[in-house]
């Protein structure tokens, strides 16, 4: 993957640190990514009235679970875990495609006090206009930000060891 690219460009003097680095991000972010999904699990069992424990321990358990079908996955192999890629991709357009149908649903009373109004026109142009926050915001602090969290730029990187 990423790694392996940027140790044989570098060397393995300065390519190991970087890996190093590397490595303890990406655990990072699966940690981050696990607890921010957990917390979306919970949120929806609130929703529909389903608690397993209390609200803190419920994170816990949705990521303990999280983070074993994780392993799981990865102790099964690449060849494995490039077929599953096919399973989330679906996933993902069946999200995608809730989402689009949520958006044509008028929202109710109730997620209009916490400011969602579906399609309005007004929105629509007073969102065209950029209002950063803070005298030091600017578009590209925000770009940095959420360019790489949102794009997934190193995704070919990763699965490099599969093409041929």
């Amino acid at each position: 993957g990423a790694y392996f690219m940027i140790s044989r460009t570098l060397g393995p003097e300065i390519g190991g640190p970087i890996g190093m680095v590397f490595s303890f991000a990406n655990a990072l972010a699966c940690a981050l990514n696990t607890v921010g999904f957990a917390e979306v699990v919970r949120d929806m069992m609130h929703e529909f009235g389903a608690v397993m424990v209390d609200s803190t321990n419920d994170v816990r358990i949705v990521g303990v679970i999280t983070v074993t079908v994780l392993l799981l996955i990865s102790l099964a192999g690449m060849e494995w875990e490039s077929k599953t890629q096919i399973l989330f991709f679906l996933v993902l357009l069946v999200s995608f495609a809730n989402y689009f149908v949520g958006t044509v649903i008028p929202p109710s009373i109730e997620k209009q006090a916490f400011g969602i109004f579906g399609y309005r026109g007004d929105i629509f142009v007073e969102n065209l206009t950029p209002n950063w926050r803070g005298p030091q915001g600017s578009f590209f602090q925000m770009f940095a930000i959420f360019f790489p969290a949102a794009i997934g730029i190193l995704s070919g990187a990763n699965i490099s060891g599969d093409l041929k």
